[in-house]
């Protein structure tokens, strides 16, 4: 199942490149997005380690004329602290990103489906408010407020959590 989710992520990232070849002309981009943390605690001789690792993939079409943008994000969240447990999830993603080569931008992500451990069938969404720094590849930082719910686990989350990315142009 795992495998047809990420197989499907593809195609829609695929089937937007090839149909809108004239906007990467006109600034069609991907985001890499990352994430990690690292705690080491120290309790009456006992030490623990846990880490967390969360990368974001998009594709996105930047509309003509403004910085109105619609894509797609894939979303993998690896925690682990006595044993790993990922987080999987993916969907549709829109906003609106200054159309400067520096400046604020403003994304939603609805989360089609997320797989959390053993809870499978979820959905969420993420919104995001960053700012591009102009370099050769030009660099992002984010904030993300994330939720996710697994309504026939009763289980859901919600999360804050600062990202470093980097854009491609195309």
């Amino acid at each position: 199942m795992k495998t047809i989710q990420i197989l499907s992520f593809i195609l829609v990232l695929s089937s937007v490149a090839l149909k809108s070849s004239v906007a990467f002309a006109e600034g069609s981009f991907a985001k890499l997005a990352l994430y990690y943390s690292s705690k080491e605690s120290e309790e009456s001789g006992s030490t623990s380690k846990s880490t967390r690792m969360v990368y974001d993939v998009s594709a996105y079409y930047k509309f003509q004329g403004g910085g109105w943008v619609l894509g797609a994000l894939y979303q993998n969240d690896n925690a682990s602290e006595t044993a790993s447990v990922d987080r999987t999830s993916y969907g549709v993603s829109g906003g609106w990103m200054t159309p400067r080569e520096s400046g604020f931008y403003l994304l939603g992500t609805y989360f089609v489906s997320s797989k959390y451990g053993d809870y499978d069938g979820g959905n969420g969404y993420q919104l995001d408010i960053g700012y591009k720094v102009p370099t050769r590849v030009p660099l992002t930082f984010q904030f993300s407020y994330k939720h996710y719910d697994y309504s026939k686990y009763d289980h859901s989350d919600t999360l804050i959590d600062p990202y470093f990315g980097l854009m491609i142009m195309f």
